[in-house]
């Protein structure tokens, strides 16, 4: 059963009519309680459990504060920045990772080492686990196995980096190396990290360690709010809703991807969705000019616009086919700057809209580049239309791209042309089968394999692991089937516009080059954006909008260039009856 803890820091900070902390001897316990907990089992060297939450003694009414922290409770960046250490990290010009998290994790080694067991705050650094086996940076390389193909797999390698190089660099400058090692500073970081709170006192912007406060688990939608009280010199922590008396009291981490959850909170939730049913998981899509492209030194120099390297070195970047190996890989390394990484969810928020706007960048075609990067006078922009006197298998498209002049590749918020959108949704494929090819397994395994309690028991490590793979397969998968339902629906819109073409008498090169007769064909772009929408079990509702609105929109400027393109042809021919020589 669950034990529990009696804490004996200070009656005001951690005894509460109203609250109780309780630890868990094992997962069943914990579920026995509140099947909401998402938390990481460990067991510290003593073979005490790590696993706790904070519960209701009593009934606890809206708009209740459960919980005041005083003041002098609070350990505060400032207070970091008053220890000898500190101090000399004030006095230097050192580039620190998160220097809020460096003040917090400095007092709390120097207090622990310098006062020890006479400090202010010594039952509550008896109370902070002893290990943190939860965190990535501590896990085992047969647990970090499981995120194979993740990028968190990186950021967990830059994570240790970073936190070495604070470490010795604060060394280099101070007493610190006597005060704690490596291991231990990166227990403190991660401690700081976990636990602190951006709080404003005295109008002051600055983070803290809340002792007991902390103690809080995770769990979306909120239950619970906090804040410093000006006014009563407290943090607290107020209830928004009923609290059964026995029920585990909750803060909300907020709305974050699972990565961000596991790379810094440990753990990850198993069914990450807001009541609306968005989920924030998010995958990272990296985004890269080939080399191969004839337009790449063209397509550098808008790829680059608007960055702060951006210089016109980057214009003779290309690789030359017959370059030795050294050179190539200078040039490789030079070239692997210019990715762009995205990271997108199933939504179509701004990350969303940048991915397609730097995708219809990578994939534009030289009449198409010269129009959305060249800004000239809308009066000059005649001169870049197609000749259609010349040939009649000129792209169309260039015709309604040209009407559009782009700051940066970031900006290209509305498609091209079809060509051009067809050409982006066929690149997106390709990025998500490279993405997919790195995991060892398919999201359907994933999903079997979190069914298996015995292989993947709760709140352990490669469950969590699991989970994060399991969540950046999802949001590649509903990329994956954006691109095809785009795709199938520019099927249909090419056939409109053939239709179109054939009762007005025009041949229009459309975006595969190709116009195949379809004889067979029943539907228009109508028909099928209305199946979509009566299909509750359908497409993503992002998906549909996307081929609705905005697809919609390229398909009637398709049929007015069509038209503008008769009316050309008909002027000419006109001309031509007339004795014109062209």
């Amino acid at each position: 059963m669950a034990t529990t803890t009696t804490i004996t820091m200070i009656s005001i900070i951690f005894y509460h009519q109203q609250l109780e902390l309780r630890e868990y001897d094992a997962p069943n316990d914990m579920e026995k309680e509140e099947e909401k907990k998402e938390q990481t089992t460990s067991k510290s060297q003593s073979g005490d459990s790590e696993m706790r939450g904070v519960h209701a003694r009593t009934h606890l009414a809206p708009n209740t504060v459960c919980m005041a922290i005083p003041r002098r409770c609070l350990i505060t960046v400032e207070m970091g920045q008053e220890t000898p250490v500190g101090q000399a990290i004030l006095r230097s010009d050192l580039d620190l990772d998160a220097p809020k998290h460096i003040f917090l994790m400095v007092y709390l080694l120097w207090d622990k080492k310098v006062n020890g067991e006479n400090s202010f705050f010594y039952p509550y650094y008896e109370i902070l686990p002893e290990t943190l086996r939860n965190m990535p940076i501590f896990w085992t390389h047969q647990e970090l196995e499981f995120l194979k193909g993740s990028y968190l797999l990186q950021q967990i390698q830059d994570r240790n980096e970073a936190i070495a190089e604070d470490y010795h660099a604060i060394c280099q400058i101070s007493p610190l190396a006597k005060i704690c090692t490596l291991d231990e500073f990166k227990w403190a970081r991660m401690c700081v990290c976990s636990r602190n709170f951006g709080l404003q006192i005295d109008g002051h912007r600055t983070s803290a360690l809340v002792p007991h406060a902390d103690m809080l688990n995770h769990y979306r939608p909120r239950e619970t709010k906090w804040t410093f009280d000006e006014d009563r010199q407290a943090f607290t922590i107020t209830t928004l809703q009923p609290i059964p008396a026995g029920s585990q009291v909750y803060d909300s981490y907020g709305q974050k991807c699972n990565h961000r959850f596991l790379l810094n909170y440990g753990f990850a939730v198993e069914d990450n969705r807001e009541l609306d049913g968005f989920c924030p998981n998010e995958v990272p899509l990296e985004l890269s000019l080939s080399q191969d492209d004839p337009l790449y030194p063209q397509k550098l120099d808008f790829w680059m616009r608007g960055e702060v390297t951006h210089t016109s070195q980057y214009h003779h970047h290309s690789i030359p086919n017959n370059s030795h190996n050294s050179n190539s890989n200078s040039h490789h390394k030079m070239a692997s700057s210019y990715t762009k990484r995205v990271r997108v969810c199933a939504s179509n928020n701004e990350n969303t809209r940048l991915l397609f706007s730097l995708l219809r960048a990578m994939n534009c075609n030289a009449d198409e580049l010269r129009a959305i990067s060249t800004p000239v006078a809308n009066e000059m922009r005649s001169l870049f239309a197609p000749d259609h006197s010349s040939s009649s298998s000129r792209n169309a498209a260039a015709a309604a791209a040209v009407s559009s002049y782009y700051r940066s590749c970031r900006d290209i918020r509305h498609p091209l042309s079809i060509r051009n959108e067809r050409a982006v949704m066929l690149n997106l494929l390709q990025l998500i089968s490279q993405a997919l090819s790195r995991y060892p397994t398919s999201l359907s395994q994933d999903k079997t394999d979190l069914l298996d309690d015995r292989m993947f028991p709760p709140y352990s490590n490669k469950r969590h692991a699991k989970i994060q793979v399991r969540g950046e397969k999802e949001v590649l998968h509903h990329f994956a089937r954006w691109a095809r339902t785009a795709m199938e629906v520019m099927d249909v819109i090419e056939q409109d516009l053939k239709e179109e073409q054939q009762r007005g008498g025009v041949e229009v090169q459309l975006g595969r080059g190709v116009v195949v007769d379809d004889s067979s064909r029943s539907c228009g772009f109508d028909y099928i954006i209305r199946r979509m929408e009566e299909d509750e079990d359908g497409v993503h509702h992002t998906v549909l909008r996307y081929c609705a609105d905005v697809l919609g929109s390229l398909r009637r400027e398709e049929f007015k260039n069509l038209r503008r393109q008769r009316a050309v042809m008909a002027a000419t021919s006109s001309k031509k009856g007339e004795g014109y020589i062209f």
